[in-house]
């Protein structure tokens, strides 16, 4: 079944829709839950299977300096891993400041009601939504009590005895625990990005690399060090392995201090300027070092193309 996309709220006629709604940043093993009791619910009560969700990020519209924000997923990635879960409609709601003033109650009437037309509505453990995030169980099943909805709260998905949330899994990012976070996103963190031009330091000495711009400005970035990775060239499902940095390059005299993201494609040869790619973080190798001279650099990054292979294969 292919998900169908509406752009807006307005206009849609939906058959006793069964309904989620959030961000839904990453997608993950929580939110996968949630959506599998939409599906499951929607099938028995003969009902179309719904999600709604916003964009962009209500964080970006609302907070004075979006510049230093990070997600997980942006929408073309989120709606990408929605479709994956078999849910069969996605609603995409434009946030904006207007609609940040409604009330909760006002949200679940106009919107959920008078244009989606809910019948069941299934929320998350921890939901909150509408006007300084007033709205929670208590408002949903009052709204429900006087507009005719059914209401259901799914319980918190446990990971290694926490609930899965996105900014958990952010966290662990941030702190290069890529394990912990593919445990809780249920797949390996990704980063789609287009390859730049570079100083190509790496090419002189045997490392040649690739200088990734992530396409999404506000993706998470983990933390700075030396990673596993797989990665995919746009037009291809071929997997290479390769080994990446994510850093400041401190062992280069005359290095800019820019943070940097350098994949280095261990079977691969051909010229990736201005593709688009996919890095796929499979390991982390150690932090980022600074080294007596590149020689020494050299010699390191020879020992950690030979572990990337050991881990990921040839």
């Amino acid at each position: 079944m292919v998900m169908q996309v509406h752009k807006g709220y307005k206009g849609i006629s939906f058959h006793n829709p069964v309904i989620t709604m959030g961000v839904f940043d990453g997608v993950h093993l929580g939110h996968r839950m949630l959506l599998s009791r939409v599906i499951r619910e929607a099938a028995k009560e003969d009902a179309d299977s719904v999600a709604v969700t916003f964009d962009p990020h209500p964080r970006i519209v609302l907070t004075g300096d979006p510049g230093h924000l990070s997600f997980l997923t942006d929408l073309e990635e989120r709606t990408e891993l929605l479709h994956s879960t078999g849910i069969g409609h996605m609603v995409v709601i434009p946030f904006t400041h207007e609609l940040s003033r409604m009330t909760a109650s006002e949200f679940v009437g106009s919107v959920l009601c008078s244009h989606l037309g809910v019948r069941h509505l299934i929320t998350g453990y921890n939901h909150h939504f509408g006007r300084r995030h007033e709205g929670d169980s208590n408002t949903i099943q009052e709204c429900a009590a006087r507009m005719d909805f059914r209401v259901t709260r799914e319980d918190a998905y446990i990971v290694d005895g926490e609930p899965v949330s996105s900014s958990l899994i952010r966290k662990a990012l941030g702190d290069g625990r890529i394990d912990k976070a593919a445990a809780m996103l249920g797949y390996d963190y990704f980063i789609r990005g287009r390859v730049v031009s570079g100083r190509r330091i790496g090419r002189n000495m045997g490392f040649p690399t690739a200088n990734i711009a992530p396409v999404f400005e506000h993706k998470l970035i983990p933390r700075t060090g030396v990673y596993a990775v797989e990665v995919t060239i746009e037009g291809s499902a071929v997997r290479h392995i390769a080994m990446l940095n994510i850093g400041h390059r401190p062992t280069i005299a005359d290095s800019d201090g820019i943070r940097t993201i350098e994949v280095h494609l261990v079977d691969f040869s051909g010229d990736l300027y201005g593709r688009t790619v996919t890095v796929i973080f499979r390991h982390r190798l150690r932090d980022e070092m600074k080294f007596e001279n590149v020689d020494v650099l050299a010699a390191q990054l020879a020992k950690d193309r030979e572990m990337t292979i050991a881990l990921l294969g040839s």
